[in-house]
């Protein structure tokens, strides 16, 4: 009987390693992390608090729709100095977009998401 020999798989573009926006799948559940709470500066938060160009909002959300995704949280981005992996979908989008995207459907569906504080936000509160 042949033996099948285990190739490691090719990195490729899309791995989280190499994303500039990393990982916002759990890695003990499989499912997406969800912040609990907008973070400080969430762009659905009134008032343009991180500067963004006009219609770029509405840009990166026809994207994240367009793919049946969501939008990962700036707050959470490596760039932000933040482990890859340890990212977490945009709160104030899933307020408002959840519905229309099949990503978070699904997300829901399977059992999440998980939900996670924003960074600034301590694991433990009350610690």
């Amino acid at each position: 009987m042949p033996r099948h020999v285990h190739q490691p798989r090719a990195t490729t573009t899309t791995d989280a390693t190499a994303s500039p926006i990393g990982d916002v799948v759990d890695r003990s559940t499989g499912l997406p992390r969800l912040l609990t709470r907008k973070c400080e500066t969430c762009i659905f938060r009134p008032g343009n608090l991180m500067h963004l160009n006009d219609g770029a909002r509405d840009d990166m959300v026809r994207a994240a729709l367009a793919s049946d995704s969501w939008i990962v949280c700036h707050a959470t981005l490596p760039a932000a100095g933040i482990p890859v992996g340890e990212q977490a979908i945009c709160r104030g989008f899933w307020d408002v977009h959840a519905r229309d995207s099949s990503g978070c459907r699904l997300a829901v569906a399977f059992g999440g998401p998980v939900l996670v504080p924003p960074p600034t936000e301590p694991d433990h509160p009350n610690a």
